[in-house]
């Protein structure tokens, strides 16, 4: 039996009461009634607002340390991002594998199997987030030790985590979860209003941690204590507004028949892999090109790390869209509406390949421009301005490998995403880093973006040719 059988046959066993509720949840007419031009506006908009404003977080968050010139502090904050995007990639795990399955089980109408997907997912998010936090707190210091942390930053790289990651780990991971399930269920305002309470909530409490409350010296530690609260006091608005909604949102009679829990939990872990591969991935691949570019110098180094930070809006926005679309295709997946899924793919794609195409055309032109921006050292601007160049061509690629990745997520569907998303970072972009670099030299392996991610991208396009002949 399909999915999408079990899932209907499920939602006949709990009675129409269950369809009319539904049918008379305005937020969840977004899903099913709405022109699919506004459906999609409404999934996206808020969604790409939120991530916008996650950006200037991160570029705040760092501003704000560089302001005491202690270039231990700020070397010791950027030592700890691979260890902290790993809260994001099992957010992601949790969050995004919930989403799709959750909103699936919306298509059919079927509230008993979604409140039991959204039990699953916070729990695995909570479950990940403790035992995360509990081997950060054992073995941070050996491990940032290993990445780089030397006697001048490891003191402040191992305060940055405790505060961030062994007391902050769990908000920081089922908050943003939290978002993308509120998201699944038709509430994308409230989802990325949550988002953004935490940020500009962190932006705010920054200094005031760093230079009032704290005394001199503890700058990294009181950047790392605004972010914890900052993230709580997110998690305590999401949990507070579920608790209040939970009868009108995910409301109905009970399953006669429950399906399995671990299969229930198999089905989030399924969907959510390349969500976490990808940022898992990303990080792993990145500590390969960092170590190669070193050799060329510090400047070389600090081009590349600004290349990423404008590198940051495109990306932004890319995931914004997929993240806002997922839950509408998944919906319209599940409820056999496959016209009105594949104009919702349609019209996302157009939106983000349209922006994509723009940020690489400015990229290009104004490399040298953008560069300048955030440094004035003529060296870091060559290396800057060439890097960009390249990399801004691997935007409007990637942003298709994307949505291909987000529709196959939607429909349930793992094999597919997970292959892409290891195409997309952390396996054939290692190879051609070492074979370029024998090739053309270490100041061109940055073209091994563009060939994985073109070769990522011909992969999806011909798995996805496939599944429209099968859903169309």
């Amino acid at each position: 039996m399909s999915e999408k059988e079990e899932l209907q046959q499920q939602a006949a066993k709990s009675g129409n009461s269950v369809t009319e509720e539904m049918a008379s949840d305005r937020e969840t007419r977004i899903f099913a009634e709405a022109p699919v031009g506004k459906a999609v506006a409404s999934m996206i908009i808020p969604t790409i607002v939120s991530q916008i404003i996650l950006v200037i977080y991160n570029l705040a968050d760092t501003w704000y340390v560089g302001l005491t010139e202690n270039a231990a502090a700020v070397a010791a904050v950027s030592l700890c991002l691979p260890v902290y995007n790993i809260l994001s990639a099992v957010s992601n795990l949790f969050g995004i594998g919930g989403a799709g399955a959750l909103a699936r089980a919306l298509g059919v109408h079927d509230h008993a199997r979604a409140r039991r997907l959204l039990g699953l997912s916070i729990g695995g998010a909570l479950g990940g987030a403790i035992l995360y936090a509990l081997l950060m707190g054992i073995f941070s210091r050996p491990l940032l030790l290993l990445i780089g942390g030397d006697t001048d930053t490891i003191d402040y790289a191992v305060t940055y985590v405790f505060w961030t990651i062994v007391v902050g780990g769990i908000p920081t991971i089922v908050g943003p979860a939290c978002g993308h399930l509120i998201r699944a269920m038709g509430h994308p305002r409230t989802a990325s209003f949550g988002m953004i309470l935490g940020c500009v909530l962190n932006i705010i409490l920054d200094p005031v941690f760093m230079f009032v409350l704290l005394p001199p010296g503890n700058e990294v530690a009181g950047a790392a204590m605004a972010t914890a609260l900052s993230n709580t006091v997110g998690l305590i608005y999401f949990g507070i507004y579920l608790y209040a909604h939970k009868k009108n949102t995910l409301d109905g009679q009970k399953e006669k028949k429950k399906a399995a829990g671990g299969r229930l939990f198999g089905e989030i872990v399924k969907g959510g892999i390349p969500g976490f591969c990808m940022v898992a991935l990303a990080m792993f691949s990145n500590c390969f090109l960092n170590s190669m570019i070193s050799s060329l110098g510090s400047a070389a180094v600090a081009g590349l790390g600004i290349v990423r930070k404008i590198d940051q809006l495109a990306y932004a926005v890319n995931q914004g869209v997929t993240q806002g679309m997922l839950p509408l295709v998944a919906y319209c997946y599940s409820a056999g509406r496959r016209k009105r899924m594949w104009a919702a793919v349609g019209i996302s794609t157009a939106i983000s390949e349209g922006f994509s195409l723009i940020c690489t055309a400015v990229s290009f032109l104004f490399s040298t421009q953008l560069i300048w921006i955030f440094i004035r050292d003529p060296e870091t601007i060559r290396y800057g301005a060439e890097f960009l160049q390249i990399l801004c061509l691997a935007v409007p690629i990637y942003t298709l490998t994307f949505v291909i990745i987000a529709v196959f997520q939607a429909a349930g569907r793992g094999v597919e995403p997970f292959i892409l998303s290891v195409l997309h970072k952390g396996s054939l972009d290692i190879i051609l880093l070492f074979v370029l670099r024998q090739m053309v030299g270490t100041e061109h392996i940055l073209w091994a973006t563009i060939v994985s991610e073109s070769a990522a991208l011909i992969a999806g396009a011909v798995m996805l040719a496939a599944f429209w002949k099968k859903t169309s």
